[in-house]
């Protein structure tokens, strides 16, 4: 009886298990998961076994993510060159905010983002700002099948029509990536290049009149298989904003890690010191957030003229 129950279970809820099963890391696990799964997620398509779970889930108000895009058609930024001649723009005109009309900013990315907003709102005090967070735990741009960034932030520069947004990712990327020819392993050039396109498509999928972005970098950790990527991880992310005048580089490096070490407590300006970092040895906490925001502050302040 147990048994029959597991298998009808595994049916009716046969597009969640798949689901799962695809979310894996790439490996030979996820290879036999996808085996078993997809198979009762086919016979439970075509007897409608899944169809009152569905109903359910649209009843919550949950909705299927669009798959991943294929990034063969994204045309990536050449590297940069040091000390190379740029040509320069003239710089977009930004209104006068007001009470009753405040700067909209956006704060989004991976959970590495959760602290950003708060920090953002106390950094600003009483200026005239509207701060929406739309930030993900578990998520990145290394595995769009588990959330299609490039395709959420369609959604909220329509949605919320942000004259600003804060974004960061890193995090969870430090794994393979499907690209259009077959899984990239991560380290080589294959997932360097892969991983630019990514940030291109997220950019992409900002830009718009008057709107500029603030790309929050990954923040040294302790974590040896963040370390090993994070340079290519900002090289990407880097090459990408200096094509665009409009997007921005904040480096936590500077601000978390003055000395090019990770540490966990930083001065606190009166002798003593104060702790910056979470447990894990990767997340900022509120006291490390507020200090990676303190030079965004003061180019917003400039910027959106919140002076």
């Amino acid at each position: 009886m147990l048994l029959v129950s597991l298998v009808v279970g595994a049916f009716l809820n046969a597009d969640r298990i798949d689901t799962t099963a695809h979310t894996q890391p790439f490996g030979w696990q996820r290879t036999w998961a996808l085996r078993i799964t997809g198979p009762i997620k086919a016979v439970s398509d075509a007897t409608h076994l899944n169809r009152p779970r569905k109903l359910l889930s649209e009843s919550a108000g949950n909705k299927i993510e669009p798959p991943p895009e294929d990034t063969r058609s994204v045309v990536t930024a050449p590297p940069t060159i040091p000390n190379a001649t740029t040509t320069t723009t003239a710089p977009p005109v930004f209104r006068v905010p007001a009470a009753a009309d405040p700067v909209r900013i956006l704060v989004s990315g991976d959970s590495l983002m959760g602290w950003i907003g708060p920090a953002l709102t106390s950094g600003f005090g009483g200026a005239p700002v509207k701060i929406t967070e739309d930030w993900k735990v578990g998520t990145g741009l290394a595995r769009p099948d588990v959330l299609n960034w490039p395709a959420k932030l369609a959604e909220d520069m329509s949605a919320y029509d942000p004259e600003v947004v804060v974004v960061g990712f890193g995090g969870n990327d430090a794994q393979g990536m499907q690209g259009p020819d077959g899984v990239v392993k991560v380290g080589t050039k294959e997932w360097a290049a892969e991983y630019q396109r990514r940030v291109a498509q997220v950019l992409d999928a900002i830009e718009g009149p008057n709107r500029t972005v603030y790309w929050i970098g990954l923040p040294i950790t302790t974590r040896g298989d963040i370390e090993k990527v994070a340079p290519d991880m900002a090289t990407a992310v880097k090459t990408e904003i200096a094509a665009r005048p409009w997007a921005h580089y904040v480096d936590t490096h500077e601000t978390l890690s003055p000395d090019g070490r990770y540490t966990a407590y930083l001065p606190d300006g009166s002798g003593g010191e104060v702790k910056v970092r979470e447990n894990d040895g990767v997340h900022p906490n509120l006291a490390g957030a507020r200090r990676i925001v303190e030079p965004l502050l003061v180019d917003l302040r400039k910027e959106r003229k919140l002076t």
